[in-house]
């Protein structure tokens, strides 16, 4: 007997650890009895390793993630169109930022008219600082582009701000024949001790190394804290002689000498045990897995003033928005709120936690992510022949799956944690 949960094939992008292959761990671990996953990414380089443990189906291809040479991406998609037409799936999920306009393009130019539901997740606004040049500046017009001339389609954005933010640059008018949806990310650290040097404070920041993540505006505000202050960059790209030679370059010698760069991490744990903040200057983000992972741990946060992060800074028990003054402002700032926090470290821990069970624990996320799953099932299925498909396939109503309303998070308590009263 065929299995009657719907199937969804989610497409990522780029192999290595990174937000969106956690996030789509998160979706399957979140969406196992809901759904049969498939996931297809660029070659795996570590970031979807853990989905074979969990028993998702993982395809890799060849160039998916790479713009730079046309022939390999046109294989890639001929791959993935096949792969497509082979899994026959009721959501088409897509993550990845090239991939994701690719085929949007092709819905868009009519070339193919899908059965199955178009889900798109935004992992940060499609344009704007931060995304190559082509993109901030053609990236807003195109995605207009997009939603104007493409089937309807649900667009899922990470943060309330970001997806009202869309929403206005997008226009009414454009977005009326979509369904946008807003699903936060999440982090399942569990529990682990601190390990704090008291000599010296600790700034953790991870993510790649690419222009979004402006580790370069890090490095210059690292300089202006005092020398009992360290820095780890950590992440792909990290660990690469340049990169490191560059951020070095932009600092004084002996500054450059408390900047330890990890490369990507399998584990973030350790980082985040010997830390007394975690910093992120990021040009834009959705809602960044590596602060919410710091905030599990039950961390003070540093974040860089993006779209949204002013939201998540008030909510925070310690947390700080830099980049609206000076360095040397800044720097004074962060001083004085670690010294207040050291007055009662573990309040502010068992806050801090407290504040990611209510919001960001994979309990929410899975309650959300099934509320998703169950609003996209309950739109009309398009019965137009125009598909990769090779005829209609007959599916069981799946709006009929046990995955109902999700109720309200509940609400702050740190017995419900299985981290919220770790030391």
């Amino acid at each position: 007997m065929s299995d009657p949960r719907p199937r969804i094939l989610m497409v990522g992008g780029d192999g290595r650890p990174s937000g969106v292959p956690r996030h789509i761990q998160h979706l399957s671990d979140a969406l196992e009895h809901s759904a049969v996953i498939t996931v297809v990414t660029d070659v795996d380089l570590g970031g979807y390793t853990a989905l074979g443990r969990r028993g998702v189906r993982h395809f890799a291809i060849a160039g998916l993630s790479r713009g730079r040479e046309p022939l390999r991406l046109i294989r890639a998609l001929r791959e993935l169109a096949n792969l497509i037409r082979n899994e026959a799936p009721d959501i088409l999920w897509l993550h990845a930022r090239l991939p994701s306009v690719l085929i949007r393009l092709v819905l868009a130019l009519w070339l193919w008219r899908p059965t199955c539901q178009i889900m798109v997740t935004h992992h940060g606004l499609p344009y704007g600082p931060g995304r190559h040049l082509l993109f901030r500046l053609f990236g807003k017009p195109l995605e207009k582009l997009l939603l104007r001339l493409g089937p309807p389609q649900h667009i899922v954005l990470l943060e309330d701000r970001m997806a009202q933010q869309y929403r206005r640059e997008m226009t009414s008018a454009l977005t009326q024949r979509h369904h946008l949806h807003v699903l936060p990310n999440c982090s399942d650290l569990k529990p682990f001790p601190s390990r704090r040097d008291q000599r010296f404070k600790t700034l953790v920041m991870t993510g790649r190394a690419d222009p979004q993540k402006d580790m370069g505006y890090a490095v210059r505000l690292f300089a202006a804290l005092p020398e009992t202050y360290r820095l780890l960059l950590c992440g792909p790209g990290t660990e690469g002689a340049a990169f490191q030679r560059r951020m070095r370059a932009l600092v004084p010698r002996e500054t450059g000498k408390r900047i330890t760069f990890t490369g990507p991490l399998a584990d973030v744990r350790p980082v985040l045990q010997i830390a007394d903040a975690y910093l992120l200057t990021s040009r834009y983000e959705g809602t960044p897995i590596g602060m919410i992972e710091a905030v599990e741990a039950g961390l003070p946060i540093i974040l860089r003033n993006f779209v949204g992060a002013s939201s998540f800074v008030s909510a925070h028990p310690c947390g700080l928005l830099v980049g609206e003054g000076s360095r040397s402002r800044d720097a004074a700032r962060i001083v004085a709120m670690l010294a207040d926090a050291e007055r009662d470290p573990e309040g502010i821990r068992r806050r801090t936690k407290c504040l990611w069970n209510a919001l960001w624990s994979p309990k929410i996320f899975a309650r959300s992510a099934r509320s998703v799953l169950m609003a996209v099932l309950d739109q009309p299925r398009a019965t137009t022949q125009d598909c990769v498909r090779d005829g209609p396939v007959p599916r069981p109503d799946h709006r009929r799956n046990e995955a109902g309303r999700v109720p309200e998070p509940p609400p702050c308590h740190t017995a419900a944690s299985p981290s919220a009263g770790s030391g």
